[in-house]
């Protein structure tokens, strides 16, 4: 779990043009608090299909809950910024079946998760039942670069 010191530099190599050091799978997301209207600036890791983002999140975090109801963000990733929407999916059955596509799609991540894959490459359903009770899942969409 990365703490207060490592943000830092990750959101500084993000934000600077050493953002391809560590992958195009790495971005800030910069939100606005619902109850403070304060800025938060945190860094994540996404994976991109088409023009949305795909965040897996801890429960236990708190910047995802800025994205209910479709709320706006700022994104950096690879060195562009987009605006997007967040439809965060926090329902077990929603989570479950969302990341059972997501690590369809993206199993280099299965074993991250603790996630074990079926010789037919599908996530076995129990461990998706264990982690979906752990983890939310935030879709950020209409990623346009500005």
């Amino acid at each position: 779990m990365p703490g207060a010191i490592g943000n830092f530099f990750m959101k500084a190599i993000i934000n600077s043009p050493l953002h391809p050091l560590p992958g195009a799978n790495f971005a800030v997301i910069t939100v606005e608090g619902r109850k403070t209207g304060k800025r938060y600036s945190t860094p994540i890791n996404v994976t991109k299909e088409g023009d949305t983002f795909t965040v897996v999140s801890l429960r236990s975090r708190t910047w995802w809950r800025n994205l209910k109801g479709g709320r706006p963000a700022k994104l950096r990733v690879s060195g562009r910024r987009y605006s997007v929407r967040g439809e965060v999916l926090e329902n077990h059955n929603e989570v479950v079946d969302g990341l059972a596509h997501f690590l369809q799609r993206h199993p280099g991540y299965a074993k991250y998760y603790g996630v074990r894959l079926a010789s037919d490459g599908r996530p076995m359903q129990d461990d998706l039942e264990r982690v979906a009770d752990e983890r939310v899942l935030i879709r950020l969409s209409s990623a346009t670069p500005q």
